[in-house]
C-alpha cells in the first residue's frame, strides 16, 4: 500500500507552535511569552552528581532531577479542551483526508520524518489500521527556524529555566473506539507496534542530530478526567530533548533498579506478587501493586528482562494488549471509572541504568491534601482486596 498525498501546507502558513513549529513567519514580539519554557522549581530540583567509584566523591553532571513543568500556553487551544458534552473527533477528518497531520508512521511503516515541517492530508490512512502523527498542539518546539534561533534562545530568564524542546507523538486507530475494552486486539497490537516504530524512528532521527540523553514517555489519558480531550482511544508519546536530566519520580526509579543491581538482583524478575496477581499470559504479568498510587491500581511487566518498550518482540505486544483489555474489562466490571492513565515506564535513551520495564494502570481519583504535599497516598482498598476482586471480573473474559 502507498499513501496518497493530497496537499501540503506551505511552511509560511503554519499556524504559531502548530506541530511544534515557531518560524520566521508566525513568530513575533508578542509570541514570544508563548514559547514553551520547561521549569525546574528551585525547591525540589538539584544536580545529579556521579560517585567515582574509586574514591567515593560524587561529581555534578550538568543534569537535574527534581519538580519541572512544560509551560506551553499553546495548548490551550487544543479541540474539545473547554468543550462539554460534545467533543470533535479530530482523527476523522485526518483520517478521511479533510485535516493536515505529520504522518510518522502508518501501522510498522516510516513516513515522513519527526522533525518534518510539512503537514499534509492524505487519501489513503484508511488502508492502515493504526497511524502515529505529531501532536499538533504539543508541550515542547520541535522545529525553530535558524534565522530566529538566537532571539527565542535568548528568552530564558534564569538557570532553572530552558526552551523546552522535544517531540510530542500521538498514535491512533484508524476506525474508532474509545477505550482499551472496546478495542478489538488486533487493533490494539497495532497500535502499540506503531508507537514503537515511531519511538525508534524518533531516537534514531534525534540521535542524528546529536542529541544522546533522550528520556522517552509513552501513556495513554483515557477520558476527560485523566486528561483525555479526544474521545477517540490514542496513545502519546513525550520524547524530551532537553538533554539536562530527568523528574523525582524517574530518579527514585533508576536509584531504586541500581540498588537491586548491587544488592539483589532484579525485584520484578523475582518476586511473585503473592496474593496480588490479576492476570498473567505466556509474557506478561499484572498485580495490584503493594504500595497502590490510587485504588485499584494494576501494574503489569514482561516475563522477560527488558528495559525499554522498543525492546519488546511481537509476541510480548501481543501479550501486553491482551493485559492491557482485560484489565481494563475487569476494571469496568467492577464499575471503576473509566477515566484511567497508562503509563510506561522505560530506560531514558543513553542511559546506562539496570532497568526493567513496567507498566502502571491507574484509575481517575480526586485527591486530597497529603497526595499533594508530598509522593504518598491513602488507599481505601487493600492491594490483596483489589487484586481478589480483579481476578474474579478477568475470569468472565
Amino acid at each position: 500500500m502507498s499513501i496518497v498525498k493530497k496537499m501540503a501546507m506551505p511552511y509560511e502558513e503554519i499556524p504559531f507552535m502548530h506541530w511544534g513549529v515557531v518560524s520566521k513567519y508566525n513568530f513575533s514580539k508578542e509570541k514570544a511569552k508563548l514559547i514553551p519554557r520547561k521549569r525546574w522549581d528551585p525547591l525540589s530540583a538539584a544536580e545529579i552528581r556521579l560517585v567515582d567509584q574509586s574514591t567515593g566523591k560524587a561529581y555534578p553532571i550538568g543534569k537535574w532531577k527534581g519538580h519541572f513543568s512544560y509551560i506551553s500556553p499553546v495548548r490551550s487551544s487544543r479541540p474539545g479542551e473547554n468543550q462539554a458534552p460534545v467533543v470533535k473527533d479530530v482523527f476523522k477528518d485526518i483520517v478521511e483526508g479533510k485535516d493536515y497531520a505529520i504522518p510518522v508512521t502508518l501501522d510498522e511503516k516510516p513516513l515522513d520524518s519527526v522533525f518534518s515541517v510539512e503537514p499534509i492530508m492524505c487519501e489513503s490512512l484508511r488502508d492502515y489500521t493504526s497511524v502515529t502523527i505529531v501532536n499538533r498542539f504539543p508541550a515542547m518546539v520541535r522545529h525553530i527556524d535558524p534565522e530566529i534561533k538566537e532571539t527565542v534562545s535568548r528568552l530564558v530568564e534564569d538557570k532553572y529555566t530552558r526552551i523546552a524542546f522535544g517531540i510530542n507523538l500521538v498514535t491512533f486507530p484508524t476506525s474508532y473506539y474509545e477505550t482499551l475494552s472496546d478495542v478489538p486486539l488486533e487493533i490494539l497490537v497495532s497500535m502499540l507496534s506503531s508507537m514503537k516504530s515511531a519511538i525508534i524512528r524518533a531516537v534514531e532521527e534525534s540521535r542524528s542530530k546529536g542529541f544522546r540523553l533522550i528520556p522517552v514517555y509513552p501513556f495513554f489519558n483515557i477520558g476527560r478526567l485523566a486528561g483525555g480531550t479526544q474521545p477517540r482511544l490514542h496513545s502519546q508519546v513525550y520524547i524530551d530533548l532537553n538533554e539536562d536530566g530527568h523528574g523525582a519520580y524517574m530518579e527514585s526509579i533508576l536509584q531504586a533498579f541500581e540498588e537491586m543491581r548491587i544488592n539483589s538482583g532484579c525485584h520484578l524478575c523475582t518476586s511473585r506478587h503473592e496474593d496480588r496477581i490479576v492476570y498473567e499470559n505466556e509474557t506478561w504479568i499484572s498485580w495490584a501493586t503493594s504500595s497502590p498510587r490510587r485504588n485499584y491500581h494494576v501494574r503489569a511487566a514482561p516475563k522477560r528482562h527488558v528495559a525499554r518498550y522498543t525492546d519488546l518482540s511481537s509476541s510480548e505486544l501481543l501479550g501486553l494488549a491482551d493485559v492491557l483489555r482485560r484489565v481494563s474489562r475487569a476494571m469496568d466490571r467492577l464499575g471503576i471509572t473509566r477515566d484511567r492513565n497508562v503509563l510506561f515506564y522505560s530506560n531514558p535513551y543513553g542511559y546506562d541504568s539496570f532497568f526493567h520495564m513496567f507498566i502502571d494502570i491507574i484509575p481517575f481519583e480526586h485527591v486530597g491534601g497529603i497526595e499533594m504535599l508530598d509522593s504518598v497516598r491513602v488507599a481505601r482498598v487493600t492491594p490483596e482486596e483489589a487484586a481478589e476482586q480483579l481476578r474474579s471480573m478477568v475470569e468472565k473474559d
